[in-house]
């Protein structure tokens, strides 16, 4: 694997490539306010291809300098490192927050993006933002059951103290949240400990805010798109019914609902996963060919 920093006008992005060859592969983590975990969670289920991943400015080794975090600056750090790489183009996969951020991207660059894979994507800005985090929060506490959740708002109360109780906070919200993703958070494996460390309350709080109050209008650019789409969720995802405002939006798309899968593909259904992801890029590269 490769490692390297990309400068753009306001950040400076930790930038990692799974081989040099092959068909290049934007993988967008989710979050916002976590660092990478794509390169090692994605990329091995896609050896042949490319994999392009990055922290998002403000998160783990990536840095924000100009303290932005609004769509315009999320789409000019993906440009950025585009064209670093003198790419004309590339597949884009985005989970979770990853995954509205792909749309975000392919609605302002859709001739950059040659597919588009939308993994347990969250489902818009403004109102559809928002009603992301309410149907995931009540989904997970759900799951979580009244202690869990009792511990969550103790920890979250620490968001807005001074550090360093700011970031503990941060790390033991972010581990409520990811037991939160699956069926049963008492039987869930911990989430990295490098990772949580990685983690930004000021990234996630300041990203919620500008998503919250975007343009409504910030994705009707994706009715141009007629490029591949793949929209796959998990059977036990955290967002329920309204994963039909992603899936209404792109109704060419190859639509997958992934058996025995929560939000978590890679760990909940690794080989249903892989599965879904190799076969829908090899028709999409077949078909090119």
């Amino acid at each position: 694997m490769r490692e390297y920093m990309v400068e753009t006008p306001g950040a400076s992005l930790a930038v990692r490539e799974s081989r040099a060859d092959g068909e290049p592969l934007l993988l967008l983590h989710g979050g916002p306010g976590v660092p990478d975990s794509m390169q090692s969670d994605i990329a091995p289920l896609l050896p042949e291809m490319r994999g392009i991943s990055f922290d998002q400015r403000g998160v783990g080794h990536s840095r924000c300098r100009d303290g932005r975090y609004g769509i315009d600056d999320y789409v000019a750090d993906i440009e950025a490192i585009r064209e670093h790489l003198g790419l004309p183009g590339w597949h884009v996969l985005g989970h979770s927050w990853g995954g509205l951020l792909a749309q975000l991207y392919a609605a302002r660059c859709g001739p950059r993006v040659t597919s588009l894979v939308l993994s347990s994507s969250s489902l818009g800005v403004a109102a559809e933002w928002r009603q992301t985090k309410r149907e995931s929060f009540r989904i997970e506490r759900r799951r979580a059951g009244a202690a869990a959740t009792l511990r969550l708002y103790l920890y979250g109360s620490f968001l807005v103290s001074p550090e360093p109780l700011r970031s503990w906070g941060m790390r033991h919200v972010m581990t409520e949240v990811w037991h939160d993703y699956f069926l049963d958070p008492r039987t869930a494996p911990d989430p990295d400990r490098a990772w949580l460390g990685g983690c930004s309350p000021q990234a996630m709080i300041r990203t919620d805010r500008a998503l919250s109050h975007a343009d409504a209008g910030a994705l009707d650019g994706l009715s141009a798109h007629a490029g591949p789409v793949l929209v796959l969720y998990g059977e036990d995802d955290i967002f329920g019914a309204s994963e039909a405002v992603v899936r209404q939006r792109f109704p060419a798309a190859t639509q997958v609902t992934l058996t025995a899968s929560g939000h978590l593909h890679w760990l909940q259904n690794r080989a249903g996963y892989q599965d879904a992801l190799r076969s829908f890029y090899a028709s999409v590269i077949n078909a090119a060919a």
